[in-house]
């Protein structure tokens, strides 16, 4: 059906007139919430949708927020941006409009010009992980709001205002090693990801300060993430474990996300060595499919993925928010991390 030739239809079924239904059309505020029922129960009954390119032809704004990705919808560690996104959109009355890269960035400009053509209120670019962005891929969405989630602009471009919402992995990293020391650990093992991402330089910069304003040594840094594929990232785990276990008698691990601490565990089981009895493992990231399924269940350094998605769609249809925002990575606490045994403690 199209708007012309049902809204009387809707007029009729809902027991108002064509002007009301109209109205509410146009702005679903300017009726009263008992009228509005109505008229939605008769949409509904007559399954009637108005056409929005009439409606854009009326100036009517259709209250779309417009996000591109490059894989946030089909990698699980990101479903939690898109529930943050989606439940801030909801209480600000708009509505998600979610295209996709799947990591080719040519893809990019068209899907930012079928966006605008919708006529949304704001762009949001998000990523699966924190990452810099390419400002070249942002041309052209000029003059459209433009919110980057989980990412940033390295050096000044286009847009140059653009506000970012990321994690602060910084701080994380610095609470997360600070927790441990508060346990007694001393010898700790830091397992990174691969040295080129930001995450990894930020939060490698956070366990140098959480060691300096403990008065402690750096703790121990090893080169976790390894292979160019991602089936072999981890491949080297076990071998490593094995080494920092002769070499540095650790009473603690800190892995670079939960998946390596899940395999850190698994490593330190097949020696027979207790989790948390002789070395605690502390994860990153708090992935809800990960930190209940390790044993002992896993305590780990929060990614905010919900709140940093929140925030973007707030931000987004805030003209006065800008510059980076960070969200806090708390740390979960759960059986994984125990003060370490006398036989094991460092004097």
């Amino acid at each position: 059906m199209t708007d012309a030739s049902t809204i009387y239809e809707v007029a009729e079924q809902a027991g108002v007139s064509v002007r009301t239904v109209s109205r509410y059309l146009n702005d679903p505020n300017c009726v009263s919430q008992k009228t509005s029922a109505k008229i939605v129960a008769a949409m509904r009954e007559l399954q009637f949708r108005p056409s929005v390119a009439a409606r854009a032809l009326k100036g009517v704004k259709p209250n779309l927020i417009g996000v591109v990705s490059d894989r946030i919808t089909t990698s699980p560690d990101s479903f939690e941006l898109i529930k943050g996104l989606q439940l801030a959109a909801k209480e600000l009355g708009k509505r998600l409009l979610i295209a996709e890269c799947g990591g080719v960035d040519a893809d990019v400009p068209d899907l930012i010009d079928g966006l605008i053509e919708h006529r949304v209120d704001a762009l949001i670019f998000a990523t699966h992980f924190h990452r810099p962005l390419d400002a070249a891929l942002l041309e052209r969405a000029e003059g459209t709001r433009v919110v980057l989630l989980n990412c940033y602009l390295p050096r000044s471009g286009m847009p140059p205002d653009a506000p970012s919402v990321v994690p602060d992995d910084e701080q994380g990293a610095r609470d997360g090693l600070a927790y441990l020391y508060a346990q007694g650990h001393r010898r700790v093992v830091v397992f990174e990801l691969f040295p080129d991402m930001r995450a990894t330089q930020l939060r490698h910069r956070g366990f140098l300060k959480a060691a300096k304003a403990a008065g402690l040594p750096d703790p121990v840094f090893v080169q976790g993430s390894q292979g160019a594929l991602a089936e072999d990232e981890f491949a080297a785990i076990d071998s490593l474990v094995s080494e920092v276990l002769r070499e540095h008698r650790p009473t603690a691990m800190l892995a670079g996300n939960d998946k390596m601490a899940a395999r850190i565990i698994q490593c330190l089981h097949k020696r027979q060595i207790a989790v948390p009895g002789e070395v605690s493992v502390l994860g990153f990231d708090d992935h809800p499919m990960l930190v209940h399924a390790t044993d002992p269940p896993l305590t780990s350094v929060r990614l905010p993925y919900l709140q940093m998605g929140r925030r973007a769609a707030q931000v987004a249809c805030d003209e006065d928010a800008a510059g980076a925002l960070r969200e806090r990575c708390d740390v979960q606490v759960r059986a994984s991390v125990a003060p370490p045994s006398s036989g094991r403690k460092a004097k």
